[in-house]
């Protein structure tokens, strides 16, 4: 009879959970190649016209609405908002913003939006230091700096990807969970551990506690309104994780290298990958290889896997105006995709449905594109979600596997095949969309920005933020920047 794994007492610096969380207290800017500084600054802008674009659509106000009635104000501001709440509930709310326009950043290799459970969770908790009584941190008492702001969010940037890599990536997603909240739970944590001065031990218990809290189900993809909340969750996990190990609570040891419940050891269960899981990822390159980089961000308002099958429709009606100008001589639509994508928006739509459901069916995706030839956030308003000319075109469209976009560099890439009742066709391969590689350049980035906060914000409130974000690193205190975010805004959708 086979003998179950001994667990582990000792905290050997060899293990790569304790060999991370010594680099991260040992990280400085000066480590980091400005490069990578300067490309952490655009994608944190990135994030933050998200979560300003997000704050009032019906989802975010319904969150806002039942967190206020439940828990009451508090003191940490929302995106967006003139009212205040709780750390914790600051740190949920605002990652759901961020998240409520499926416009935010994503990895493409290690799923995750990585804003959306890095930012919230290290504004609350810059805002919450300034009246820690029970952090050890000698720097406790004292307003985050821009720079201290900046150096926590490239360490969440980092760990994300490295926790998703050594799950083996879109794996996870496969197999049904929301793997972006499983990875960054650990993220969050590292990241608001490095913001409060923790040391690698503190650091050690944050990322263990962090982890016994990682969740999320892909099913919440389909009809309801908490996809847009479940990054939040590690935002606010991670919080709470690096505020009770900062105060000296022990936290789970080893936790990426655990045999029995160990946080790879489980998520990796029913993997078919062999190994089932890589622990060596989480520390591979440290110090060389930077993920920030890999970081890529979205042009269009749907699931990121499908952004080649937008841009190969976008093409086909630049090239084939006439022929796909009239929708009613499209007879079939065939769509292949990658197996990660297939399983994740490959489904087939059923009449009625919900935006966020809407926003992750491929069929769907491609229906709004040939009918509006565009995918924003307007076409997911309750007004758009139930018209004839794109239900018409719904049940014309099937998706299939297609091995040949496996390969993480084709994962978001296409195949899409159309066929007319005259017995002609059209077709159009797509291998990565437009931002992937390369990734949107910086300057593509700041036009980004503008343009969601267009509406939204005056000039002047706009030119402030953009200023704070651009110079983060000369910024003295980041509550001018959080004071900046709050503050009503428009909805988007009006």
């Amino acid at each position: 009879m086979e003998s179950p794994p001994k667990p582990e007492t000792s905290n050997e610096p060899s293990g790569v959970t304790s060999q991370l969380c010594q680099w991260i207290e040992a990280l400085t800017l000066k480590d980091i190649p400005v490069e990578i500084q300067e490309r952490a600054k655009y994608l944190i802008l990135d994030g933050l016209a998200c979560g300003l674009n997000g704050a009032h659509v019906p989802w975010s106000e319904q969150a806002v609405k039942v967190m206020v009635e439940f828990e009451g104000p508090g003191d940490h501001p929302l995106f967006g908002w003139d009212v205040n709440v709780g750390p914790l509930n600051a740190a949920l709310l605002n990652g759901a913003f961020i998240q409520a326009c499926e416009l935010d950043d994503f990895h493409s290799a290690a799923p995750l939006h990585s804003c959306a459970v890095i930012l919230p969770a290290l504004f609350a908790a810059a805002q919450s230091r300034k009246r820690c009584t029970n952090c050890r941190s000698e720097n406790a008492h004292f307003a985050v700096n821009g720079a201290t702001f900046l150096l926590a969010c490239i360490v969440g940037f980092e760990v994300g990807p490295r926790a998703g890599h050594a799950l083996n990536g879109t794996e996870i997603l496969q197999r049904g969970w929301h793997c972006g909240t499983i990875f960054g739970h650990p993220a969050a944590a590292a990241a608001t551990s490095k913001l409060l001065g923790a040391p690698s031990g503190q650091i050690e218990s944050a990322i263990g506690i962090a982890c016994t809290q990682a969740c999320g189900l892909m099913s919440a993809q389909y009809e309801g309104m908490i996809k847009r909340m479940q990054h939040g969750f590690a935002a606010r996990n991670g919080l709470f994780a690096a505020r009770l190990a900062s105060s000296g609570y022990v936290g789970i040891h080893k936790v990426f290298e655990r045999p029995y419940g160990g946080f790879l050891a489980t998520f990796s269960q029913g993997s078919a990958r062999d190994p089932q899981y890589q622990e060596s990822e989480v520390v591979k390159d440290l110090g060389r290889h930077w993920h920030t980089r890999e970081i890529r961000t979205k042009m269009h308002a749907c699931v990121g896997g499908a952004h080649g099958l937008v841009e190969a429709i976008a093409l086909l009606q630049h090239k084939e105006p006439e022929k796909m100008g009239d929708l009613r001589r499209i007879a079939h639509i065939k769509i292949r995709l990658s197996h990660p994508m297939f399983v994740h928006g490959g489904w087939k739509a059923e009449r009625p449905i919900t935006a966020t459901g809407a926003q992750m069916n491929a069929g769907y995706i491609c229906a709004v594109q040939l009918v509006d030839k565009q995918v924003l956030l307007g076409q997911f308003a309750d007004s758009k979600l139930d018209r004839d000319e794109v239900w018409d075109l719904v049940p014309k469209i099937d998706c299939e596997h297609g091995p040949e976009f496996d390969h993480v560099v084709r994962g978001c890439g296409t195949h899409v095949v159309i066929k007319f009742g005259d017995g002609s066709s059209l077709e159009e391969v797509i291998d990565q969309p437009r931002g992937f590689d390369p990734p949107l350049s910086n300057e593509e980035l700041l036009g980004k920005w503008r343009k969601l906060t267009e509406n939204l914000v005056d000039h002047e409130r706009r030119d402030a933020i953009e200023k704070y974000v651009l110079e983060l690193d000369q910024v003295d205190d980041v509550g001018k920047l959080s004071a900046a975010l709050s503050g009503s805004v428009a909805n988007p959708l009006e």
